[in-house]
């Protein structure tokens, strides 16, 4: 194989001179001619009636533009699911947990907008709070969202194998609970966003979002406008781990009130704020039973597992049943039985912070597998081993692994750390532990679940690399430009990032589940051919050889083993433009589609 000359290699990260300059512009530097200030105004209490909003003293106030409610949306509810459309861009008949918005105001500086909240008026009538999910599951339990009657508001069951079997066959049996608290997500910048809208009504929202694409969709929906009426352009964004792929009450409290005032609408939250009333993990309370042999391989697993989510579904299906799904890896599981519940509560909503709830699965399975063999008597190490996957091994629930290698893994690491004789000469009240995790990098899960890449190729030589996804600080953007100059033949200078802009990328899921680099870096290898195909086609006559005899080095096109017969890069990319008149764009769009995709109902199906 040749030696990758871009890829691999240490280079300066595209965003990192602007950013170590303080230069990048993040979606609370950003200015617009006109521009205002938003506010908004959050619920002091956990779950009560909206009897009354008055908002009249709040629009007196001078310097105040529009104040708006839940009433001045279209009140068409969204969520990531059809099943699931469960919220509201701001509440009209009730608030759910303690920092709701209710209220939203535009004025000319955030001194006045911080006033004119004082000034509004809201009537509660209080009603009685569910702050746990075994209180939100009593029969006598008030409903937290107004959409659906009871507190379940997701189940995930499924069964592999025979699982009864498996336990009649177990020398033992071991059954433990196990439970999480929730925790919030600690990116360095807030969220934020600047809304205008032009003089045929389109909106432009510029926000600090992981998932451009899913803000697109949902505000559209919820705003009862075509997705062509809006654009979303992502700036430079400060991190997220999960915590920024949907839209906020921000987002739609600042297009709102763009769209009333007629003036860019700028909103910035302080953390007191996204610690009340963002994204949160899911607090946990699992049940495992695990049936094992006395050599230490495992028989049977029976798993259930509840999760307070707070007042509304989000991607909390996808947490669910993320949970039972990965209870199958990386132990070589035979029979499985899965039950799981998501849950409504009055506490803030939930996400997919930083591995979703698959970490809590596995804190999980992992813990009981290293008690069952305490009890039995199996060293950690050994009991890992004898039921790692292996390769070409396919879980009950059908994932399928081609390739693993964790036996050898486990193997090193204990060697590393000397397993053997630290377990034997550690000193009292010292411990030494060993866990193993599976986790995936960006599973499918049926419908548009992809990556897609755009390459320009410019008339000066140079390309351009667009992606619908988001560079949240994960250095993606520069591992993106090395692959399309490492299969292009061209040097990091001649490959610049653009911009993640709803009109010029295609559709792109999000950057999320550890994909950047798998999913829309395959991506953009394909792009990356798609132009080069072209290129090639375009200058295979001129150079009397076939387009796929071309090779594509040191900025030079020539035909394969024969260096001197061929044309400078640049002037390859002339010919195309001046005397073929042929523009060209790479595209490459990169999913699993050699899958089984994943079947909801019964969790069947190959996730990666």
């Amino acid at each position: 194989m040749e030696e990758l000359r871009v890829v691999g290699k240490s280079v300066e990260r595209t965003d990192g001179r602007v950013k170590v300059t303080g230069k990048a512009r993040f979606a609370g530097d950003l200015v617009a001619p006109g521009m205002v200030h938003g506010k908004i105004l959050r619920s002091p209490v956990a779950h009560a009636k909206i009897l009354n909003i008055d908002t009249n003293r709040a629009k007196a106030l001078p310097g105040v533009l529009a104040v708006i409610t839940g009433k001045d949306f279209p009140g068409k509810p969204y969520g990531t699911r059809p099943d699931t459309r469960d919220q509201l861009p701001l509440p009209i008949t009730k608030v759910h947990h303690f920092g709701e918005g209710v209220a939203a105001v535009a004025a000319i500086d955030e001194d006045t907008a911080e006033e004119a909240l004082d000034l509004i008026k809201v009537d509660y009538e209080e009603l009685p709070v569910v702050l746990t999910a075994e209180d939100a599951l009593k029969p006598d339990a008030p409903s937290v969202n107004e959409f659906k009657e009871g507190n379940l508001a997701y189940f995930s069951d499924f069964n592999f194998g025979d699982v009864e079997r498996g336990f009649k066959e177990a020398d033992h049996i071991r059954e433990e609970k196990f439970s999480s608290q929730r925790v919030t997500v600690g990116f360095i910048e807030p969220h934020a966003c600047l809304a205008e809208v032009d003089p045929t009504g389109r909106i432009l929202l510029q926000g600090s979002k992981q998932s451009p694409y899913i803000t697109w969709r949902h505000m559209c929906r919820a705003l009862n406008i075509p997705l062509s009426k809006m654009r979303i352009v992502n700036p430079y964004v400060g991190g997220a781990f999960s915590g920024k792929h949907d839209p906020f009450d921000v987002d739609f409290a600042a297009v709102r009130l763009a769209q009333i005032t007629g003036r860019p609408v700028k909103i910035v939250l302080n953390y007191d704020e996204i610690l009340a009333a963002y994204r949160q993990r899911n607090a946990m309370d699992a049940r495992l039973r695990l049936g094992v042999k006395k050599s230490g391989e495992i028989t049977a697993l029976d798993a259930e597992c509840v999760l307070e989510g707070g007042p509304i579904c989000g991607i909390g299906p996808f947490n669910i049943y993320y949970f039972g799904a990965f209870l199958n890896i990386p132990y070589k599981i035979p029979a499985i039985k899965y039950h799981g519940k998501l849950v409504y509560s009055n506490r803030a909503p939930c996400g997919t912070v930083r591995g979703q709830e698959i970490v809590l699965a596995q804190f999980a399975l992992d813990s009981l597998l290293h008690m069952a063999g305490e009890d039995l008597g199996v060293d950690p190490v050994e009991m890992r081993l004898k039921n790692a996957v292996t390769d070409h091994w396919t879980t009950a629930n059908g994932i399928v692994v081609d390739v693993s290698g964790l036996p050898r893994c486990i193997e090193k690491s204990a060697e590393e750390i000397r397993w053997k004789e630290s377990r034997k000469q550690r000193a009292r009240g010292r411990g030494i532990g060993f866990s193993c995790a599976s986790h995936p990098s960006g599973p499918r899960l049926g419908g548009h679940f992809g990556s897609s890449v755009v390459l320009k190729l410019v008339e000066d030589g140079t390309v351009i690399v667009t992606h619908g996804g988001t560079e949240i600080g994960q250095g993606c953007n520069t591992i993106f430009c090395q692959m399309a100059a490492e299969v292009l033949g061209l040097t990091m200078e001649d490959v610049t990032q653009g911009v993640s802009d709803s009109d010029t990328t295609i559709f792109d899921s999000g950057m999320f589940g550890d994909r950047c680099t798998y999913w829309d870096g395959n991506a953009t290898i394909l792009a990356a051919k798609d132009l080069k195909r072209q290129l090639a086609e375009t200058v295979a006559k001129d150079l009397d050889a076939r387009p796929e005899d071309l090779e594509f080095k040191d900025k030079r096109i020539f035909v394969k083993g024969n260096p001197e017969k061929g044309v400078d890069f640049l002037l390859a990319v002339r010919w195309a433009y001046y005397e073929h008149g042929a523009p060209l764009y790479g595209r490459g769009y990169w999913a699993a589609t050699d899958i089984d995709v994943v079947v909801w109902k019964t969790g069947k199906g190959n996730l990666a």
